[in-house]
């Protein structure tokens, strides 16, 4: 599992260092990325619910990454469309040095290859503020995504973006600085067992999903996103 973020990862570092070669490797991590989550869908029919501990340590004092059939579907649903966007990428950026579109396209496989690690991470995630750091990752990738052009609409739309995904940011850190506050754990399975319907596990709740709706733009939350 830990593979199918440590992959896209180590591209992104690969593209930045060598920026003639950012496409070849973007194209195959993103395939490797492919291959990885349909056998990772594979291991889940035979076997069920896997779970892995970085560095040998177990929750809920280490990262603990956790892979059932959904975070599989989302995995699975995730490499294949960032296949097709890479292919695409590939024809449109061209070159990093004669490219059409110029200085911005040396960045793009690094970033873009950065934000499918923070997404792959953020669906195996086995704790709320794991989910947050991959959020934040996969956030603020996007954000240099959007201002790439380095033209004045695309730098206004990138720190609007950067601005309501860091309020949002805050409400989820907010709620999630609550139930460990309450609960003395972050891990998910753990806080299942221990969470009730108490105000401040309600609040907790509400505190997090404003500031997911806020960081997606969905309804009522949709304010800021770009005309």
């Amino acid at each position: 599992m830990a593979m199918l973020v440590m992959l896209p990862l180590l591209a992104a570092v690969g593209a930045f260092a060598w920026p003639r070669a950012g496409r070849w490797i973007g194209l195959a991590a993103m395939a490797g990325g492919l291959v990885l989550a349909g056998l990772l869908a594979l291991l889940l029919l035979e076997s069920g619910a896997h779970r892995h501990s970085v560095g040998g340590w177990a929750a809920p004092l280490g990262i603990e990454l956790r892979a059932d059939g959904l975070a599989a579907f989302f995995l699975a649903v995730t490499a294949l469309v960032g296949v097709m966007v890479s292919v695409y990428a590939n024809d449109y950026f061209g070159s990093p040095v004669t490219g059409p579109a110029g200085h911005g396209s040396r960045f793009f496989w690094p970033l873009w290859l950065l934000l499918f690690a923070g997404l792959n991470a953020l669906f195996l995630s086995g704790d709320a503020f794991n989910l947050y750091v991959t959020l934040e990752i996969v956030g603020l990738s996007a954000v240099a995504l959007v201002g790439l052009a380095g033209n004045r609409p695309a730098t206004g739309a990138a720190l609007r973006y950067l601005f309501v995904g860091l309020s949002g940011s805050l409400l989820y850190l907010m709620g999630v600085a609550l139930l460990y506050g309450a609960h003395g754990t972050v891990d998910l399975a753990l806080l299942g067992e221990r969470m009730t319907s108490a105000p401040h596990a309600l609040l907790a709740l509400g505190l997090m999903a404003g500031g997911l709706l806020m960081k997606a733009a969905l309804f009522p939350m949709h304010f800021w996103l770009p005309s």
